[in-house]
């Protein structure tokens, strides 16, 4: 095997490198996974390194199974593929034979989601918790994975996370307390237990963590910028006798700070490795020369980094294109035709995708698409407008156009203290099947046949009814949606969703999205035929992700993916970058973001920003183009006309 025949300067010198720790800053296409398959294979072949003592940490199953497999095609024997994986799953096995020196059984439960979640559920009943407003259990988990990830600390993580609402942190912290507990008492874990006892087995037994650093003598780590802080303890308590640790991975594509990722493990590694060497591959193969230009322009505004500039293999072609549509249905339109056009030109519908910031930039997009008839797939699975959060809220205005909805009562009701759906169903069959909730004396029936804990939860919202009527708000059905929000929702989704600033982005643009009809039938009638659209054309949800459609996408579910043209949506202030990140952590996330996205496009790029959007009191917000767009030289970017 010819080491350097087979790749270019730069990762010949990375796959090079002499013992000792590595980085390898791999900007986006410049061939991250091909480095690391070769430096496995130049161990084995070069270094006279034992298979089995190199292991190999990352975020997927299939990313290890991949890389292992073509190594092991390239030396022709087979890895140690039995501790090599992803963290979670080298722990359990680490946990496998010494899970006794943590206080558990050798042959612990793994809780799955469900599993755990009906722990947490009778830890909070056992305790008496105030069921009016305590978060559901997969809040929890969540908050409790994400604080043991960042090794924080649980009551500041606790006293933000539901600053607003009238959650008890108190009990929060007597639910955890018995959470784990119990797990100890029936010898199970749960997912993060795995990181957590793996690094309190390996920081506290010496014995044990001699034995590992002795057994592995490479570590070698996949995408480690998206590492938190105990996945980097105990990467380095794996290689603190010998050192022997190389790093891949980009800063600039570090993008889920939000769930725990701290991207100071991969600038701060110099630090924590004194004597490292830094190897950076900066050849991409993956997109033409202007589309690179756009991407090193963008990113070079983040100040912390390591600068480094992406350089093309490929021919010059196309410059990418600006776009600035008169407002969203426009901008639908013109990814619609334009997508059209290319396909004519031979890209096939599957290599197009369409991407944004906030699954909300999609709404007139996905509309526009049923009614075209024209296939599409969601990454995420889900459509804007089959969410939970949206259906929820659109009950209220079902039940105001329809009283014999009973799918929309009790759906409602559901959400409400106590009201499962037998006690739902048993409350609408008392009003005969149909519940007029324009009239006060409704909801005086009703509050008395609901269970006591509800009876509150159910005054909040009942003047939204009422003023259906008296305000004439069947004109206005974002002035519902937004009240419903104030009075109960917002609440609701802060204790029912671990996510729940993205969603309630989502409900704001929804608000807005409605002054496009004149009534909330309209509204109503708009978003059932489409759905019934989707059906009819084949957009399922459980469609294979390879038929002749085109994707569309957050950002952040398109990471590692590339495509022939994509399409950017709503790239104007407050929108991309988002808003809310801005205020809470600055704009260099969503920097990074927007480079993610660019840097998914091989051969055509498509940055849309739209010009007006109507707001829900009727009038017209004009939209700023993003600060994104502002840093990039006028020269790198060609108008796209027709479309204003």
């Amino acid at each position: 095997m010819n080491f350097k025949e087979e790749l270019n300067e730069e990762q010949y010198a990375a796959v090079t490198a002499p013992d000792g720790a590595s980085l390898v800053v791999a900007a986006a296409g410049t061939g991250k996974t091909r480095t690391l398959i070769y430096r496995l294979a130049y161990l084995v072949t070069q270094r006279n390194v034992q298979p089995w003592e190199v292991l190999l940490l990352t975020f997927t199953n299939k990313a290890a199974k991949e890389m292992l497999t073509r190594a092991e095609e390239l030396v022709q024997r087979k890895f140690n593929s039995g501790y090599s994986g992803t963290f979670h799953s080298f722990a359990n096995r680490l946990l496998r034979s010494h899970a006794d020196t943590v206080g558990f059984g050798r042959d612990f439960t793994i809780l799955d989601a469900e599993d755990a979640k009906k722990l947490m559920r009778a830890c909070a009943d056992e305790i008496g918790v105030d069921k009016k407003h305590f978060p559901k259990p997969e809040v929890l988990l969540s908050l409790f994975g994400v604080v043991s990830g960042r090794l924080g600390d649980l009551t500041a993580a606790i006293d933000e996370q539901f600053e607003y609402s009238e959650v008890d942190a108190d009990e929060v912290i007597k639910v955890h307390n018995a959470y784990q507990q119990r797990k100890k008492e029936s010898n199970s874990m749960d997912f993060d237990d795995l990181l957590i006892y793996a690094r309190k087995l390996l920081l506290e037994n010496e014995r044990i963590r001699n034995f590992y650093q002795e057994e592995f003598k490479y570590v070698l780590v996949d995408e480690y910028q998206d590492t938190n802080a105990i996945q980097a303890e105990l990467v380095h308590l794996l290689v603190k006798t010998h050192g022997n640790l190389m790093v891949v991975g980009d800063d600039f594509q570090s993008i889920y700070s939000w769930r725990g990722a701290d991207f100071r493990n991969f600038l701060d590694f110099e630090r924590h490795y004194p004597g490292a060497r830094t190897f950076k591959l900066q050849i991409n193969y993956r997109s033409t020369p202007e589309i690179l230009d756009v991407a090193n322009e963008v990113i070079a505004g983040n100040p912390e980094q390591f600068q480094k500039e992406l350089k093309a293999v490929r021919e010059s072609d196309v410059l990418p294109s600006l776009i600035k549509p008169r407002d969203g249905s426009v901008q639908a339109r013109f990814v619609i035709e334009k997508a059209k056009e290319l396909n004519r030109k031979g890209i096939p519908l599957s290599e197009i995708c369409v991407l944004y910031r906030s699954h909300f930039h999609a709404m007139e997009l996905q509309m526009e698409l049923a009614r075209e008839q024209m296939p599409y797939i969601v990454t995420s699975g889900v459509r804007f407008f089959e969410q939970a959060h949206i259906k929820d809220v659109c009950t209220v205005l079902k039940l105001l156009v329809n009283p014999s909805d009973e799918l929309a009562f009790t759906r409602l009701v559901q959400l409400f203290p106590k009201v499962g759906a037998k006690t739902a169903q048993k409350i609408f069959r008392k009003f005969n099947g149909r519940i007029n909730l324009q009239h006060p004396e409704t909801h005086d029936d009703l509050i008395k046949a609901l269970p006591a804990t509800a009876r509150d939860e159910w005054s909040k919202i009942k003047d939204i009814f009422l003023a259906y009527k008296e305000e004439n708000l069947s004109t206005d059905p974002g002035e519902i949606i937004f009240r419903f929000n104030k009075a109960f929702y917002k609440e609701y989704m802060v204790e029912n969703f671990d996510n729940h600033k993205f969603r309630q982005e989502d409900l704001d643009g929804l608000i807005d999205f409605t002054v496009k009809f004149e009534t909330t039938e309209a509204f109503l009638s708009e978003i059932a035929l489409l759905t019934n659209l989707d059906a009819e054309s084949g957009n399922a949800p459980t469609e294979e992700i390879d038929t002749e459609s085109i994707r569309l996408s957050t950002v952040h579910q398109a990471k590692g993916l590339e495509w022939k043209a994509v399409f950017i949506l709503f790239v104007n202030e407050e929108m991309f970058p988002s808003r809310k990140s801005v205020e809470e952590n600055g704009d260099a996330e969503e920097r990074r973001l927007f480079y993610v996205a660019i840097t998914r496009a091989e051969d055509r790029l498509f940055i849309c920003a739209p010009m007006v959007r109507r707001q829900r009191d009727g009038g017209m917000i004009f939209l700023d183009p993003s600060r994104f767009i502002a840093e990039i030289p006028e020269e790198l970017l060609q108008a796209e006309g027709g479309f204003y």
